[in-house]
C-alpha cells in the first residue's frame, strides 16, 4: 500500500472516530457512546453526495374573472413562494445566523467547538438540552437526507456537510437552508413565510419581522405566532439579543425593536403602541362571486385533482363578466325586495355560442347559506311549464308542426292511468276548444302539452331533455305525462343551457365557467375560449321553437319579459305545482338567461310575496329577466332571430292520434314500460294493447288537426288533478 493511500485511510479513520465521539456526546447520553462509536466505525465514508430531494412546491392557484381581476384563491394548507437568492435581505441572513449558527461564516460544515459546547451542556444536565448542528448540517438534512432520528443519520449529516462546504459558497448554503426550512402555518421557505405572516415580499422584511421568522425555525409548531404569540414574541427578543451580542445591530437598533411586540391582526383593535403586525391568513376560495367560484372549484377538482389545483400555482381565467354579474345581482335583489330568507331567487346567464357562463347568482347571501341554488341546490327544482318548449321541440322533430291543432279541454285524463296525477287541468280551468300548438304555448295550456307528450313519447322527450343538458332527470326513471309540465327536477343552470341551444339554432355548447387554465410554467391545461358544440336539434326545429316562444313574450304569459327598443326575445314562463317555484327562461341570439324563484328550504308555496297573492313565472322572474337583459344588451346591436324553415313532416297526424287512442307510446319497448311511462302513478296494463311499431306514412301537409280522444277517462282512473301551468 502506498504512503498516500495509508495516509488517506488514517485520515478517514481519524475523522470517523472524531465524528463518532463528538456526535455521540451531543445526541445520546454518555452510557451509549461505546455503542455509537462501534456503529460509526463500520459506516462507509461517502464518495459522492446523494441526489438532492425534489423541492417541495405548494403554490396556490389564482382565479380571475373575464376582465383579469382576482376573484379567488385555491390553496391547501402548505405554501411555497419561488424567490431568488438576491431577494433575501442582509437582515434576514443576520438573524438566522445569529440564533442558529453563530460560527457559520468560520466553520467548514461541522462546528467542533459548538459540538463540544453542546456536549458539555448535555453532560451537565444528563440529557439533550442543546444541539450542535450547523446551518450546513441542517440544510443537508432538509435537502439530502430523511428526518429519521438515528446516530448513523447524524454522522452522515456531518460528513455530507463537510463535502457540501467544498462545493457551494456560504451564501448558497445559507439560501438553501432558508428555502428548505419550515416556518409553521404551512409556510415552506422564507418567501412563503414572509407572505403568510407579514403579507410582504421577503426583500421588504424589517429587523423585527426577520427576527420573528428566524426564531420560528427551531420549533415551528410551538413558536409560530399563530400557535403561541407570547412564545413567539419571547423568541423574537432572544434573536434580537443574539444579534446585539454578535454585533449585527447597534444598541439603538436593539432598543427600537425589542419592545415592538407581535400582534395578530385577528385579535381585535390594534394596540396604541408600536407593534409588529402578523397578518391574517388569506382566505381560501372566493373573494368575489362565491357561488360561481365554488362551482368552478368543484369542476376543476374533478378534472385535475386536489394536488394540482391547490398546490400547482395555476392561473384560472374564468368566464364571469364582473359588470354583467353586478347587473344580475342587482336585478335579483330588486325583485326579492323586502322578502327574507328562505324566499330566494337565482339567475344564470350564458353566451349560447360558446357556453360561457357570464353571470351566476346562486342566492341572496353566501354568508348565510353556501348552497348554490343556481345549480339546483341538493335536490333540484321542478321547472314547471318552462319545460314545455322541450316537448315542442320533440314534436317538431317528429313532424308535428306549430300550426297543428289540438283539443284544449279544461281537464284531460291520462290514458291508462290509475294512480295520482292522472287528470291534467289548465291553470285557469278553461276549455279553449281547438287551438294550435303555437297558441297553446303562448297561453301555456297544460292539457294540450299533456296530449302532445303522450303522442310523441315521454321516453323520447326525456332523452331529448337530457341531450339539451337537463342531466338531473333520471334516464331510467318513469315519468308520466306530467313531465310536459315540468314534473322532473332541473336547475337554473340547466334550463339556461337548454334554451341556449334554441338560441344557437340547435347546437348545444355545454356550459362552463372556465375560459382557460395555465400551470405555473405557463403551459395551457384547459382552453375553452373557442369550443365547437354538438348538434342536438336541426336548425329548422330550433328556429321554429324560437318563433313560437317569441309569441309568449309578445302577447302571452311572458309579456313582462319584453326588452326595450323592440329587441327580439323568446322565452317561456314556468310555475311549479302549487306555486312552489316560478321561472322565466328566455334568450336573444347573444344571451340565454334563466331565472328561478322559490323557497330554499323546501317546497312552500310562493304566496303573498311583495303584494302578489300567488307568484307565477310571468311576474317577478320575468321582470328580473327583463331588467338584467336590458342592462346586459344596452348599446349592443339588435340582432334578429333566424327565419325558420318549414318543419319536415315525418308522420301523419292520423298515425299520432291512432297511437294515443290505443293508449300506447311511440318507441316503447314493451307493454309494461309503456304504461308506467304514460302516467304519474300506478297504471293498469289490461287496457293497454301492444304498441304499434310499424313506420307510419308521411303526411302531405304540415298543418293538421288532432281530434279529441274517444273517451274522457280511462278505466280505474283517479280524479286527482295536476295543474302546473302559468297565469298571464
Amino acid at each position: 500500500m502506498s504512503i498516500g493511500r495509508r495516509l488517506g485511510a488514517f485520515v478517514g479513520l481519524s475523522f470517523r472516530l472524531v465524528l463518532a465521539l463528538v456526535v455521540s456526546l451531543v445526541v445520546v447520553p454518555p452510557v451509549a457512546v461505546a455503542v455509537g462509536v462501534t456503529t460509526l466505525m463500520k459506516a462507509p465514508l461517502p464518495g459522492e453526495l446523494p441526489e438532492q430531494q425534489d423541492a417541495f412546491v405548494a403554490e396556490p392557484s389564482i382565479v380571475l374573472d373575464a376582465a383579469g381581476n382576482e376573484i379567488g384563491l385555491f390553496r391547501g394548507f402548505e405554501r411555497t413562494v419561488e424567490i431568488q437568492a438576491s431577494d433575501v435581505p442582509d437582515v434576514m441572513k443576520s438573524t438566522i445566523v445569529a440564533i442558529e449558527d453563530a460560527r457559520f461564516w468560520e466553520h467548514s460544515g461541522v462546528d467542533f467547538e459548538g459540538i463540544a459546547r453542546a456536549a458539555r451542556t448535555n453532560l451537565e444536565v444528563g440529557g439533550i438540552a442543546q444541539g450542535g448542528s450547523t446551518i450546513t448540517q441542517q440544510y443537508v438534512k432538509n435537502a439530502f437526507l430523511s428526518g429519521e432520528q438515528t446516530l448513523e443519520r447524524k454522522a452522515r449529516e456531518a460528513q455530507f456537510a463537510v463535502e457540501l462546504e467544498q462545493r457551494l459558497t456560504k451564501e448558497e448554503i445559507l439560501f438553501g437552508y432558508l428555502e428548505t426550512s419550515y416556518y409553521g402555518s404551512g409556510a415552506y421557505g422564507i418567501g412563503a413565510a414572509a407572505e403568510l405572516y407579514f403579507g410582504k415580499d421577503v426583500s421588504d422584511l424589517d429587523i423585527g419581522e426577520a427576527a420573528t421568522l428566524a426564531g420560528v425555525v427551531q420549533a415551528p409548531s410551538r413558536l409560530s405566532p399563530r400557535e403561541d404569540i407570547e412564545a413567539a414574541d419571547a423568541r423574537r427578543r432572544l434573536v434580537l439579543q443574539a444579534m446585539l451580542d454578535q454585533g449585527y445591530i447597534s444598541v439603538d437598533e436593539f432598543e427600537r425593536n425589542v419592545d415592538r411586540t407581535l400582534w395578530l391582526a385577528t385579535d381585535g383593535s390594534r394596540p396604541s403602541e408600536t407593534v409588529t403586525v402578523v397578518v391574517p391568513l388569506a382566505p381560501k376560495g372566493a373573494s368575489q362571486f362565491p357561488y360561481f367560484v365554488d362551482w368552478v372549484e368543484a369542476d376543476l377538482l374533478e378534472r385535475l385533482g386536489p394536488d394540482v389545483l391547490y398546490r400547482g400555482g395555476l392561473t384560472i381565467e374564468t368566464t364571469i363578466n364582473p359588470w354583467l354579474q353586478a347587473l344580475a345581482e342587482q336585478s335579483v335583489a330588486e325583485q326579492l325586495g323586502s322578502t327574507e330568507y328562505p324566499v330566494e331567487m337565482s339567475l344564470v346567464s350564458i353566451d349560447p355560442q360558446n357556453g360561457h357562463v357570464v353571470a351566476m347568482v346562486g342566492g341572496r347571501d353566501y354568508a348565510a347559506s353556501q348552497v348554490n341554488l343556481a345549480t339546483g341546490g341538493t335536490t333540484g327544482f321542478q321547472p314547471g311549464s318552462s319545460f314545455k318548449p322541450i316537448v315542442l321541440a320533440e314534436a317538431f322533430s317528429k313532424g308535428i308542426g306549430p300550426d297543428t291543432v289540438y283539443p284544449a279541454p279544461a281537464t284531460w285524463a291520462v290514458p291508462g292511468c290509475s294512480g295520482s296525477q292522472c287528470v291534467i287541468s289548465n291553470y285557469d280551468n278553461a276549455d279553449r276548444g281547438n287551438i294550435s300548438l303555437t297558441d297553446a304555448t303562448r297561453a301555456s295550456v297544460n292539457t294540450v302539452f299533456a296530449e302532445l307528450i303522450t303522442d310523441v313519447s315521454v321516453e323520447d322527450t326525456l332523452t331529448l331533455a337530457r341531450r339539451l343538458g337537463l342531466e338531473r332527470l333520471d334516464p331510467d326513471g318513469y315519468y308520466g305525462a306530467s313531465l310536459a309540465l315540468g314534473a322532473g327536477e332541473s336547475s337554473t343552470l340547466e334550463m339556461a343551457s337548454a334554451y341556449g341551444t334554441f338560441a344557437n339554432s340547435g347546437v348545444r355548447v355545454a356550459p362552463t365557467g372556465i375560459a382557460m387554465v395555465r400551470d405555473a410554467d405557463g403551459n395551457v391545461l384547459i382552453d375553452n375560449r373557442a369550443r365547437a358544440g354538438d348538434r342536438v336539434l336541426t336548425s329548422n326545429v330550433a328556429d321554429n321553437v324560437t318563433k313560437v316562444l317569441e309569441t309568449v313574450v309578445v302577447d302571452g304569459t311572458g309579456q313582462r319579459a319584453a326588452l326595450a327598443g323592440g329587441r327580439p326575445v323568446a322565452g317561456k314562463t314556468g310555475t311549479a305545482q302549487s306555486y312552489t317555484a316560478a321561472w322565466f327562461v328566455g334568450y336573444t341570439p347573444q344571451l340565454a338567461t334563466a331565472v328561478w324563484m322559490g323557497h330554499a328550504d323546501g317546497l312552500a308555496p310562493l304566496r303573498n310575496i311583495n303584494g302578489i297573492g300567488s307568484v307565477t313565472g310571468g311576474s317577478f322572474p320575468a321582470i328580473a329577466f327583463s331588467s338584467y337583459m336590458n342592462g346586459a344588451l344596452a348599446g349592443t346591436d339588435i340582432v334578429p332571430f333566424p327565419v325558420p324553415g318549414p318543419i319536415e313532416q315525418v308522420e301523419s297526424a292520423a298515425d299520432v292520434v291512432q297511437r294515443r287512442q290505443e293508449q300506447t307510446i311511440v318507441g316503447s319497448k314493451d307493454t309494461k314500460n309503456a304504461i308506467v311511462a304514460n302516467c304519474g302513478g300506478p297504471c293498469t296494463n289490461s287496457v293497454v294493447p301492444t304498441p304499434v311499431l310499424t313506420p307510419p306514412p308521411l303526411a302531405a301537409s304540415p298543418t293538421t288537426t288532432i281530434p279529441a280522444p274517444t273517451t274522457s277517462t280511462a278505466p280505474n282512473e283517479s280524479t286527482t288533478t295536476t295543474s302546473s301551468g302559468d297565469g298571464p
